[in-house]
């Protein structure tokens, strides 16, 4: 991947047991010695031609304080964006048994069952399906992702 200076890369995406290499850079299997296996007919065999883009369907809404948008919610995977410019938002779990945060920009407080943590610009963390509530507070802008129910 070449990604430049001060750029961030969420990649949220389907879960699949299955990866298929297309090329490999010319690379040796240590164990055998001998170029890595391609898989280019079962890669051809699942590219849609032409492609088409996914129908999002953005949704914005309000919980508390904070401006929350939808950019994608399937049954696979949801996306989210949290943003709080002062004041305090609380959330709570739906289905989802794990969500994922990363904050893009500021700072601010998560409070946990009466405890609060400090999250800034670059940290990331994870909320387990034990936790059904928490609330943010502060200036910040947050990605969150949550599985579906087919993930």
């Amino acid at each position: 991947h070449a990604i430049g200076k001060g750029i961030m890369v969420l990649e949220t995406q389907q879960s699949s047991d299955t990866t298929y290499r297309v090329y490999d850079f010319d690379r040796v299997d240590k164990t055998t010695g001998q170029k890595r296996e391609l898989h280019i007919q079962q890669s051809i065999d699942v590219t849609n031609v032409p492609h088409v883009d996914p129908k999002l369907d953005i949704k914005d809404q309000k919980v508390g304080n904070a401006d929350v948008r939808t950019f994608v919610e399937t049954d696979f995977f949801s996306v989210y964006r949290w943003r709080l410019e002062g004041g305090e938002a609380t959330f709570t779990r739906k289905a989802a048994p794990y969500t994922l945060v990363s904050v893009l920009k500021g700072q601010g407080q998560i409070i946990v069952n009466d405890k609060s943590y400090e999250i800034e610009k670059g940290v990331p963390f994870f909320l387990p399906y034990d936790v059904k509530e928490w609330t943010i507070k502060g200036n910040l802008e947050i990605i969150a992702s949550e599985p579906g129910s087919k993930a």
